[in-house]
């Protein structure tokens, strides 16, 4: 263990306000580089991981997953972080990818099933079509050869392609995909899909993003302690190196003092800093900014709009056994019903098991978030009514299980009920994020103050993001 590193003029190196993924990498990355650095890692929660936030369940052999899920295996810097720290990981999914879908009452096999769409009122030249088929066929009309399109083929078409003579980075999907689908058919593809936020996506970054370049491929892993084993990893070893953790410190206010940062936290304590960066929500830097004189800049307000935050929802719910086997032989079940998307962990007929009940985002959140009612953080037990809401549900898509016991436990988390947090965030359109993701890094020129989170990389809602843009600070620094 290496002593803390103290500031000789009680002046910070380095301020790091944010401890999930990026935070926490910077904060390692550069204590390593710089030893003689005087660093802190500071953070508003009583825990260290952000967004990324699993739960150990008695009875349970693995943590669920209240943030994000997993990573891939062709995620490099997640993947080496994970080697470097020998975290053990297992297959996401044990059932091979197999995937079910539940859509207007009928069941198929996924977005690449053929007769899934069999409820909806399709045109002749549609029907009879997977939601993948149609959804690809319309991005190949808007721009002609997406699906073979590398990273600078996909720069240069929000370079200058046109779509109906406007760029193209100008279109929503949804405005653009329904200028070449029928409203069922775009509704189908939707469904299918799961999400609500792809909608919003302006065209060239979401198809990149849908068709392979944001979501990346490779096998899918999650660590067996939980993903938040990931930053939990990251700032044991920047406090083995001598690097502060400050836990319970919220930052309320910045300004510059004497060349300095001045950071007045919600506890009271006052902190002077050389460099800060801030590796923390948008809508948490949204509220920093209006409170700091010091951040009232058109470039960072600028760089915070360029993206839009949405909110994400989930509520688990666990059992004595895994009812749902004679039925739902995958792991995720797609459906056009309010709970949108459902994952079932476990495969042996007597041991405890997992259902994550309902998984929606944007839009599709509303409803469940207006049942939080303000009954405690990630984690908590989930209200009454909501949970009776789940299982009202899981009777609709799973008629035939008729001895479905009640559920031993549950959980929730709402990513966005808190005016700081949100689920992820994509690329608004009218946005060239290539000149974004450059200047998000150090968004006001002449001030030691950097920006990191996937919600400006290419790779949104993601690990792999976050890290990718806590790389760009790290090259900024050292």
């Amino acid at each position: 263990m290496v002593a803390q590193r103290q500031a000789d003029d009680g002046v910070l190196d380095l301020a790091v306000i944010g401890a999930g993924a990026a935070g926490t990498y910077v904060a390692h990355r550069l204590q390593r580089a710089h030893p003689d650095w005087a660093i802190s890692l500071f953070e508003r929660s009583d825990r260290i991981g952000g967004r990324l936030r699993s739960m150990a369940v008695p009875g349970l052999d693995h943590p669920i997953e209240l943030g994000g899920m997993r990573f891939l295996t062709s995620h490099p810097r997640v993947a080496t972080v994970a080697s470097a720290f020998a975290l053990p990981t297992h297959p996401f999914d044990p059932t091979g990818g197999v995937e079910r879908s539940f859509l207007r009452g009928r069941f198929g096999n996924g977005p690449g099933d053929e007769q899934a769409g069999a409820g909806y009122d399709l045109p002749v030249g549609e029907r009879g079509r997977s939601a993948e088929d149609l959804g690809v066929g319309a991005f190949e009309q808007i721009v002609p050869g997406a699906s073979e399109l590398s990273a600078d083929d996909w720069a240069r078409v929000r370079g200058s392609h046109e779509y109906l003579g406007r760029a193209v980075i100008d279109w929503s999907l949804e405005e653009a995909m329904t200028t070449v689908l029928s409203s069922e058919a775009y509704r189908f593809v939707m469904d299918a899909f799961g999400y609500d936020t792809p909608r919003a996506f302006n065209v060239a970054d979401g198809m990149e993003y849908i068709l392979g370049g944001g979501r990346g491929t490779g096998e899918a892993r999650t660590p067996d302690d939980g993903m938040d084993a990931i930053p939990r990893a990251l700032a044991r070893s920047f406090g083995e190196s001598g690097g502060s953790v400050r836990l319970r410190h919220e930052l309320s206010r910045h300004d510059l003092v004497d060349g300095f940062h001045r950071l007045t936290f919600a506890n009271g304590i006052v902190v002077d800093a050389r460099r800060v960066v801030l590796a923390v929500p948008v809508p948490a830097l949204e509220l920093l900014a209006g409170s700091s004189a010091a951040l009232d800049d058109p470039a960072l307000r600028a760089t915070l709009a360029s993206v839009e935050p949405f909110p994400a929802v989930k509520v688990y719910l666990w059992y004595d056994r895994p009812w749902w086997l004679s039925d739902a032989q995958a792991l995720r079940m797609t459906t056009d019903l309010p709970p949108r998307k459902l994952f079932y962990f476990g495969s042996e007929p007597d041991s405890p098991a997992t259902l994550l009940a309902a998984y929606t985002d944007g839009l599709h959140s509303e409803r469940w978030r207006g049942l939080v009612d303000g009954s405690g953080a990630a984690g908590s037990p989930a209200p009454v009514p909501m949970v009776a809401e789940a299982e009202r549900y899981l009777d609709a898509i799973h008629p035939s299980a008729r001895d479905r016991p009640a559920p031993t436990g549950s959980a929730f988390s709402s990513w966005g009920s808190d005016p700081r947090e949100m689920g992820w965030a994509i690329w608004r359109p009218g946005v060239r994020s290539d000149d974004m993701i450059r200047a998000a890094i150090r968004p006001i020129q002449g001030l030691d103050l950097f920006v990191c989170g996937d919600s400006f990389s290419r790779s949104q809602g993601w690990v792999e993001g976050a890290l990718e843009t806590a790389d760009s600070v790290v090259d900024e620094l050292t």
